[in-house]
């Protein structure tokens, strides 16, 4: 149950720090931002500080910064949820019976009211000038990767990388006579550049199709002399696993960095790799490459957490945090690149109409924009309930 509940805030983190990034960059701009919320569905607790509602759902799978006039026809506030805007042609003095002290202070308090709070002219998201805009929106993947970067700095500062050198190459196997030694590094494959040894993974992982075609593998290597030679191998199918591989056994464990360059190096390409991952997921996915069990949602991702942490635990405790790092830091990359999808409502689509606006000199038709992203966010919505369901139905059966 601790295990669960560590792994639960874990993504509620994740996600609190995607809309952070929305919400300061909003700060930054004069935006007034209605609500902050982390996770989904109705309120467990809320609190208004400022022009700002902080508040906690019931889901923690979600999580949203609602800025005032982001939806340019319902000011981003969800229908039953907040009172609908008033358009203030009057001051606050005026409301309430008084004597304005003159027309230009009317004319500066023109605005809405949204929740009981007053939100003048010019705090509106849609009122500010696209480059703006362009920053506080593509401020929640930023943030993802930054957090993912932070991690991974102090993964590969404790742990090391893990290079792609290689150990030996098995008898009997077309690669056994292709000139590859010991102690050789794997530069690149088939033109495809290799920095650490997971690049090799993932590279048999979603290339089998070519290989099973009989396509060899052009390795670019390094030997331990300095020198770079190429070696083609033809890769092996293997009965028990139903899949073909090199036929190469590589060096195991991890080796310390021993500069600040090597640090920074292999921390990014740890984040660099995880965006890698996700996109040849998604290509695999589009591909039909992928099985169902293959799809992971939000509950299968606390699940997966969940069992991480639970068999990390009798590692010590040391070795629970840095597996959680890892998977926040695999979680936090591929959900910056997810939102990045030119897509009606993820934050990419938002940035494709804004794009278009700096390009054409006008914006986009209002009308247009909502219904794309009316048409979006029903579609998404769908998506979120079969991914779930696919989620339950799998660890429940």
């Amino acid at each position: 149950m601790f295990s669960l509940i560590i792994s639960i805030l874990a993504l509620g983190f994740i996600i609190l720090f995607h809309e952070l990034g929305h919400f300061l960059m909003a700060k930054r701009f004069g935006v007034g931002v209605v609500e902050f919320s982390l996770g989904m569905g109705p309120r467990l607790w809320s609190v208004v500080k400022g022009e700002t509602r902080y508040s906690l759902r019931v889901l923690p799978f979600g999580g949203s910064c609602m800025m005032v006039g982001e939806d340019p026809e319902e000011n981003g506030i969800p229908e039953g949820d907040f009172r609908q805007p008033e358009k203030m042609e009057v001051s606050p003095a005026e409301a309430a019976g008084e004597e304005p002290e003159s027309a230009g202070a009317a004319e500066e308090s023109e605005g809405i009211l949204l929740d009981g709070r007053f939100f003048p002219k010019g705090k509106a998201f849609t009122e500010k000038p696209a480059w703006q805009r362009f920053c506080i929106i593509a401020a929640g993947p930023v943030f993802n990767f930054i957090l993912a970067l932070l991690l991974s700095l102090v993964i590969t500062q404790q742990a090391g990388y893990d290079p792609a050198v290689i150990l030996a190459a098995e008898e009997g196997v077309p690669a056994a006579e292709s000139g590859v030694a010991e102690g050789d590094t794997v530069l690149s494959i088939n033109g495809d550049k290799v920095t650490v040894y997971r690049d090799v993974q993932l590279y048999l992982l979603t290339h089998q199709r070519e290989m099973a075609e009989g396509m060899p593998i052009s390795l670019a290597l390094r030997t331990q002399e300095g020198t770079e030679k190429t070696a083609v191998i033809q890769p092996v199918y293997m009965e028990d696993t139903g899949s073909y591989r090199m036929g190469i056994y590589f060096s195991a464990g991890y080796r310390p960095v021993e500069s600040l360059g090597e640090l920074l190096k292999y921390g990014w390409y740890n984040v660099e790799f995880c965006v890698k991952t996700t996109v040849a997921s998604l290509e695999m996915l589009v591909q039909g490459k992928v099985q169902r069990d293959d799809v992971m949602g939000p509950v299968r991702m606390v699940a997966t957490m969940d069992d991480t942490v639970a068999a990390a635990a009798s590692y010590g405790l040391w070795t629970t945090v840095m597996s959680l790092m890892d998977l926040i830091v695999l979680i936090s990359a591929s959900l910056g690149a997810m939102n990045l999808l030119p897509l009606p409502a993820l934050d990419g689509g938002q940035l494709l109409f804004i794009l278009i606006e700096m390009v054409r000199r006008r914006p986009v038709s209002p009308e247009l924009v909502g219904r794309i992203n009316m048409a979006g966010m029903m579609l998404l919505l769908m998506l979120m309930v079969l991914v779930m369901f696919n989620d339950f139905s799998i660890i429940l059966g």
